[in-house]
This record gives C-alpha cells, structure tokens and sequence, in this order.
C-alpha cells in the first residue's frame, strides 16, 4: 500500500478524517477519486510560481491518502503546489457545505450559537480545529447567499396540508374550508 501525505486546514483534514477514514481512501467516492487521481494524471503546474512565494501557514495539518499501486507506478506519488490548493478548496467547500445544512437544520429548534456549537461537538469540530467565529461568518454568508432555510416552516405547512386533506376526507372539514385556508395562506 502506497501514501500520500496532503497538506490541509485542520478542518479539512477533520472533514476527510469523517468521511473517508485515516489514511484517507477516496474509492469509497467516485467524484472525489477521480479528481484526485486527476492531480495525479496531469498535474496542474499554472499557479506554482505564485503558491511557492506563498506559505502554506493555514495549511497547517496533512493528512495520508491512500495511492493504488497502479496509481503509484503509472502516475506517481505527489501533488504540484497548485493541485494541492485545488483539491484542498474542493474538500474545503463540501466541509463547509455540510456545516450550512447541518446548522440551518438545527436552528429549527435551537438559536444560532447553540447550532453552531452542537454542529462542533457532533462533528468533533473543537475550536482548535474551526472556530466558533469562522463557522459564524461562513453561515452568515451562505445565509445571506441563499437566503435563510426554514425547515420547520416548510414541514409545518406541510403537515398541515396533510391533516387538511386527512381531516376533508374524514368529512370533518369541508373542500370550502380547505380552499379558505389555502387563500389566505398564499
């Protein structure tokens, strides 16, 4: 078995340890293998010149990935300063992904920071590896962005068209009655 050590942001590196084991072994998703067996195919050499002036100090975790053999022998064994920045933003961006969905899901019972905290625990996210403040500012972000989700208004009114629809045809309420509440709620 052959490895690869990848440099990466401590949440990074907690992100790929979550889903993909330590070592790292990226078979397990298609789209994330074959991205990274791209770096390792062709490397991307266009930005080396300025990531090598540039320090890798936010980098400050790495990380084994598990090579095949054949992978190995036929393309080789290391990626270029510009594929490591690449595929580090590619890993960084489902990370922060999955913290938007995970707090917007909780904050349908819980305020902001108590959401952001327990996405932390849950996730084994300690504020040496994201802090509190940088998890704020990314859902801020993605908030402003995409615009708040309200998963517990989108479940309420589901749950009430069906009760509605149960209730109609139960005979308890009336096909008027159903029309009335879904006018007033438009």
């Amino acid at each position: 078995m052959f490895f690869l050590e990848l440099p990466v942001k401590p949440y990074v590196k907690q992100y790929i340890i979550l889903n993909y084991g330590n070592p790292a072994n990226f078979s397990s998703n298609k789209f994330i293998n074959e991205r990274f067996r791209k770096c390792l195919i062709k490397p991307s050499r266009r930005y080396n010149t300025y990531y090598e002036k540039q320090s890798f100090c936010k980098y400050a975790e790495s990380i084994k990935i598990i090579l095949t053999q054949d992978d190995f022998y036929r393309y080789g064994w290391e990626l270029s300063p510009s594929d490591i920045i690449s595929f580090g933003k590619l890993i960084e961006h489902h990370a922060k992904f999955l913290a938007c969905n995970m707090i917007s899901f909780y904050m349908t019972y819980m305020n902001e920071k108590d959401a952001i905290l327990c996405f932390q625990n849950n996730f084994g996210f300690n504020e040496d590896i994201w802090q509190y403040q940088s998890l704020k500012k990314i859902y801020d972000r993605f908030a402003v962005a995409n615009g708040k989700i309200y998963y517990t208004k989108d479940l309420t009114l589901k749950l009430e068209k069906l009760l509605l629809t149960n209730l109609s045809n139960l005979g308890t309420l009336l096909p008027e009655a159903i029309r009335q509440y879904e006018n007033q709620n438009k």
